[in-house]
């Protein structure tokens, strides 16, 4: 296992409705997909091969500037609000067995929009995988503070109704349940894996802790506020 056996691929898709042009919207001086260019270049999986997937020319150029490959526009049918991240690390997959006959061992998948994802966070990520022949996927995720009785979906009345009614209304922190959810910010699985179970949540996957920091998604103009705020602590320099 080699960082040669791993495919980065990092998707940027023009549109966007929260927030337009957010991939490629300078965060510090630096496009909002160069800080995850910059991250994997700091990390031990600097020599894995990276591509940007992306429909849009003006994203493609941004990446090439940065350093990422961009070999190929993504076609318009993997472009739409619908589409999932699954049918676009599959195309990747295809491209480079069809053009290149190479059949990466590994996917890691990084979304522009967590900027603040450390390279430490994908060393360890590599690591875990690697020490563990046994774990097909390791996925960034961040503390969910909350026991499942106190998480409710709303009716069509707008009436709160407990997703599950088991266990007490635990509302202090210290004694919530330890629960996770993925983060978007990292996803690195075995390809054969992901092909045959056509998720990035195979039954032998391990949670990699993130704080509420390295976990911020960028989705809508107050996230943007706040990754503005965050960069202007010099956070990106003291990620190193």
């Amino acid at each position: 296992m080699t960082p040669r056996d791993v495919l980065a691929l990092i998707p940027a898709r023009g549109g966007s409705r929260g927030l337009p042009g957010k991939n490629i919207k300078p965060l510090g001086g630096l496009p909002l997909l160069g800080w995850t260019a910059e991250a994997l270049q700091r990390s031990c999986l600097r020599e894995a091969r990276a591509l940007l997937s992306t429909d849009d020319e003006a994203i493609a150029e941004a990446g090439r500037g940065c350093g990422l490959e961009t070999p190929f526009l993504r076609p318009a049918a993997l472009a739409g609000d619908t589409s999932s991240s699954l049918d676009v690390v599959l195309h990747a997959l295809d491209w480079l067995a069809d053009t290149h006959g190479e059949t990466p061992t590994f996917v890691l998948l990084l979304q522009p929009t967590s900027p603040f994802r450390p390279p430490a966070i994908i060393d360890r990520a590599w690591q875990m995988l690697r020490d563990d022949p046994a774990l097909d996927a390791v996925v960034g995720v961040k503390p969910l503070q909350r026991s499942l009785a106190t998480l409710f979906l709303p009716d069509a009345r707008g009436h709160m109704q407990p997703v599950s009614a088991d266990g007490d209304t635990v509302t202090r922190r210290q004694d919530s349940p330890g629960l996770v959810t993925p983060n978007g910010a990292l996803y690195l699985i075995r390809s054969d894996s992901l092909r045959q179970g056509g998720s990035f949540f195979p039954p032998a996957s391990a949670a990699l802790p993130m704080d509420a920091v390295s976990s911020l998604d960028i989705d809508d103009p107050t996230d943007w506020a706040i990754a503005e705020a965050l960069q202007g602590l010099s956070w990106r320099a003291s990620q190193t």
